[in-house]
Formats: C-alpha cells, structure tokens, sequence
C-alpha cells in the first residue's frame, strides 16, 4: 500500500502540539499520518528522513517563535528540501517582516494567529491538497475501484467494468505548434484542453489521461453521455476556434472515437510510483476508430458496439463508414460516423446523399466494385467534399485496375481508312473495344475522356503528327502511363530511336501481319498490366487493411 501522506507540527510547546494532532486526527482519520517536533533541527531531520521514505509531504505546520530556529527561517529550510510542500506559520504575535520573509523564501501559504479556529486551520488548509490529489487521480477513478479514500490505493487494485472509451486528438497539432514559442503551445493546449474538461464531466464522464494535445476518457453510465458529451466537445470548438482566430491563431479540427466494451481499471508501477490505467483491447480499438477519422475527413465515429447500446440511434444524424478488423482477431467491426456536430449546410448533403452512400457501402463489401461505383460517383456530384466517398471510389477504381479487362479498350489513332478499318476488323473480331480517331488532337481529347488501356498511333498524319500525339500524351498524368505502338512505313533507324525518346513502348511496320499485331498488343497489355499494379503497390499509401488484402489475392490469383 501506498505510504500514507504526512502533516508536519513543529511547535516549541508540547501542549500545542498535543492539541494540534488531536484535532487534526479527529478531523481526517487515518488519510494523514500527523508528526510532531518540539524544534527545527529535529524537524529537518525528520522532513529528510521522510522523503528519503519516499513519504508525500503534503503541509508543515510550523511556529514562529522557538528555542533554537525562528519559524520563518525554518520554513525557508524546509523549501529547500521539499518545495512542493505547502508552509503554514503560527504565530501569537504578527510580525510582519517575519511573514514576509517566508512568503519570499518558503513560499509561504498563510500564517494562522494563536489560538486558531479549528474549522479555518481544517477546511482551508488539508482540503486544498485533497483537491491537488484529486487534479491527478479522479475521483470517479476511486470510486470505480470501490475505495472510499485515495489512501486506500494498493499496487495490482482492479476492477473489470463495461463502460464507453473516448480518444479525442487534434488533427495536424505538429505542424502547428511548430510556428508557436513553447510557451505558447503549453497555453494554446491548456486553453483547449480546459474547455473540453467540463463537457466531458458534465456528460458523466472522466479524463483517464492527457496524451499531449489528446485525450483518453471513460464514460462509466452510458453510451449516449459519450456521444453527447462529443457532440457537445466538437460544438464548443467552434466557438473556440471563433477566439482563436480573433487573436491570429489558426482554427483547429479534432476527431473523436468512441467504442464500448469490457476492460480493466486499476492501478500498475512499483513501490514508490504507480499510476490509475485501463487494459483492454476495447481501449486499443477506441484509439484506432479515432485514427480513421483522419483517412475519413470525419470528426465523430462510433463501433457497433456503441451504436447497439444508444437507446435510439436515429435521435442522431447517423450514417454506416466502413467494417474494420480488430488486430489480432478475426471479428469485424461496423464504424458509423455521426455527423450532428456539422455545419448545417453540410449535415443537409449528407442526410440527401446517406441512402446512396450506405447501398454503394453494402455493394463494396460484397465485392461488388463495379456495381459499387456508380453510387459513390452520385453521392460526389451532390457532395463534392465527401471525402468518405471519394476514397470508396478510388478504392473501387484501384481494385478494378487490378484486373486484366476482358475486353481491352484499344484507341487507333491513323488518319488512312484502309488501314483503320483492318486494324479495327482484326481487334473486334478478337474481343477488342476499339475506338477511333483520324488526327493527333482528337486523340488527345478522347484520352483523357475514356482512358483506353493501350494506343495504336501512326507516324505520319497531317497537322499533329505521331512524335508530338505521343510526347504530349506523355505530357499528362492522365494518360503517361497508356502504353503507345507506333504504326509507321519508315524503315528508317533514326525515326524508331525519335519514337522511343517520345515515349512510345514499340513499333509495328505498315504493311502490317495480324499476328504480330495482336501478339504485340497482348504482350504490352500485359506489361503495363503489371506496370500499374506495381505503381499503386508501391505509390498508393493504402491504409485500409481489406482492400490491402484484396489487392494482394488478385495480384497473386489474377482475378477478382
């Protein structure tokens, strides 16, 4: 158990002394050990014999007029050795340069006149450092342990509850503390987290920890205190960033996880440290739904497990986000976001766009990708700025590149009927989607409109010729990575090397064999087939777990 924390009497008179500790004894039990010396050496002995205990000094009770050490000049001692330590002088006669010396020197607290009010000498000065203790360990932390005093604390002391986890965490905070002093950081934090601390108590809930500028909070009642008590937080935040900006600060965006489940409250450390924690993988996952909101663009998301145990879920403006599996289990989890705290504007969108968005979301984890796709393109021309349906549909367009297409998109690009319509006769028949154009502009356009996945391009066409089609298809993001075969009737080794250096990947000569033709096509189809999934491999940051692993079964199995 911990060493329960000690007051110090220091009186020349042992009749006070005996007073004192009588009074105080009565008044808190056994929360305080209460030591008494009758001079200022021995109270300088015993003050470093009980911090070399490791026993907290919490308050000296010193007097001022003594035998051997005036009670100013103790106290200022004293400070020397615990500082934290909060320094009450008694005195039968006010000497003013005495307490202003200790006030200098000892930081004194307060001088107390002979004979004391017992009340006074009580409330003011032991409350003061219950309520310090209780700034470090809540007190709803001991009352979950079931303890009636922060004494009571022992090393190991558990308890298993259910109750919801909160993770809060400002979004982009490095980069911008790196333009404040850190004594402006320390403020800015402070302000922020002084905020946030009474929505959370008034929604019955507590802080666990601070983390920085984040915050780890239990809400023991009930699921809806929590995701009010988030929707309260995330409200306040605009009113505070409000001030912020009024004083040249940058407004700031938090995001807000919220999981509900079993999990262990106690206490762990050593002899003479331990600190209040929760163990459980509930804590874990509460901290990675508030990771996702980041990937989502989101503020507040929720687990199933929350969700199930609101008690009407449709008070709230609720939509399904995405199904995650919980590290190290094979279990998957529902993610909802709840977008109350949003500006009107934007919670007005997202209820029009929800049913779109949650059939697009079902179809995506049925692996229906294609099917998929159209409703996350419909929920974006209403609501551009969604940014959770903007990444379902790349990731629906990453999963379906993976796929070599049944029927590759083939653009000719020959300003010669004759030879269109046997290059186009040869590919249709063989399964090919082709599309035409009869100069260098107009495949350009056609390019970037529907990227066809390899270009058939002639040499020699009037105004734009093939070099300058391909060296500005090169030119353009859209369309770099569109592998291009040059169809020419020069021989000439210099015009090949030219059409290398724009950028082309091969060369077929007029008049050309349809099985050297069709056995180029499939050779560079199939290249930049591996090309482009060794791109979005290596240059996508995919996150999300799922379609990591999806892309890596189609890559080894070559199917969806």
């Amino acid at each position: 158990m911990m060493n329960r924390p000690v007051i110090l009497c220091i009186d020349d008179e042992r009749t006070i002394l005996d007073v004192l500790k009588i009074e105080l004894k009565r008044a808190f039990r056994r929360q305080y050990i209460v030591e008494t010396v009758q001079g200022g050496e021995e109270a300088l002995e015993l003050v470093e014999e009980l911090l070399e205990d490791n026993y907290e000094l919490p308050l000296v009770i010193c007097d001022y007029m003594m035998h051997d050490i005036k009670g100013d000049e103790l106290l200022k001692r004293i400070h020397l050795i615990s500082p934290n330590t909060l320094k009450v002088m008694l005195t039968g006669q006010t000497d003013i340069d005495a307490v202003a010396n200790a006030i200098k020197y000892a930081k004194l607290y307060r001088y107390i006149k002979k004979p004391w009010d017992t009340e006074d000498l009580i409330n003011k000065e032991l409350e003061i450092k219950a309520t310090t203790f209780h700034k470090f360990v809540p007190v709803q932390f001991i009352k979950l342990l079931n303890l009636e005093n922060c004494d009571q604390i022992e090393l190991g002391r558990c308890v298993e509850k259910t109750m919801t986890i909160m993770f809060s965490d400002i979004r982009g905070f490095t980069s911008l503390s790196e333009k404040m002093t850190p004594q402006d950081n320390f403020n800015f934090i402070n302000d922020y987290l002084s905020q946030m601390e009474p929505i959370i108590n008034k929604y019955q809930g507590f802080i666990d920890k601070y983390m920085g500028d984040g915050i780890m909070a239990l809400f023991p009642t009930s699921a809806n205190n929590a995701v009010q008590g988030a929707i309260a937080m995330l409200k306040q935040l605009v009113n505070s960033n409000q001030g912020w900006q009024s004083k040249g600060l940058q407004p700031i965006k938090i995001g807000i996880g919220l999981h509900t489940g079993p999990l262990m409250l106690g206490t762990v450390g050593g002899k003479n440290r331990m600190d209040g924690t929760v163990i459980s993988d509930a804590v874990n996952l509460a901290s990675r739904v508030e990771g996702l909101t980041k990937n989502y663009g989101t503020s507040l998301l929720i687990t199933e497990q929350t969700y199930l145990k609101l008690a009407d879920p449709l008070q709230y403006h609720i939509r399904v986000i995405d199904a995650v599996k919980v590290k190290g289990k094979s279990e998957v989890v529902t993610i909802y976001e709840i977008y109350d705290a949003e500006p009107p504007p934007i919670l007005a969108l997202k209820d029009q766009t929800r049913d779109d968005f949650e059939e697009g979301f079902v179809l995506y984890h049925w692996e229906e990708y294609q099917d998929a796709q159209p409703f996350f393109e419909k929920v974006l021309q209403i609501n551009e700025k969604d940014q959770a349906a903007r990444i379902y549909l790349e990731r629906c367009q990453q999963i379906l590149s993976m796929k070599m297409p049944q029927s590759p998109r083939i653009l000719i690009v020959d300003d010669t009927l004759f030879d269109v319509h046997a290059l186009s006769y040869i590919l249709t028949k063989k399964h090919f989607e082709v599309s035409i154009a009869d100069n260098g502009k107009s495949a350009l356009t056609m390019a970037q409109h529907n990227r066809p996945h390899l270009i058939l391009l002639d040499v020699m066409m009037p105004g734009m010729d093939g070099f300058e089609t391909c060296r500005q298809l090169k030119a353009e993001p859209q369309t770099q990575n569109i592998p291009v075969i040059f169809m020419t009737a020069l021989a000439d080794t210099a015009d090949k090397v030219k059409g290398f250096q724009a950028g082309a990947v091969d060369y077929i000569t007029k008049p050309f064999q349809p099985e050297e033709v069709l056995a180029r096509i499939k050779t560079h189809l199939r290249l930049s087939h591996l090309q482009n999934q060794s791109r979005l491999i290596n240059l996508i940051k995919i996150t999300h777990l799922e379609l990591k692993a999806k892309i890596d079964y189609i890559i080894t199995n070559g199917c969806a």
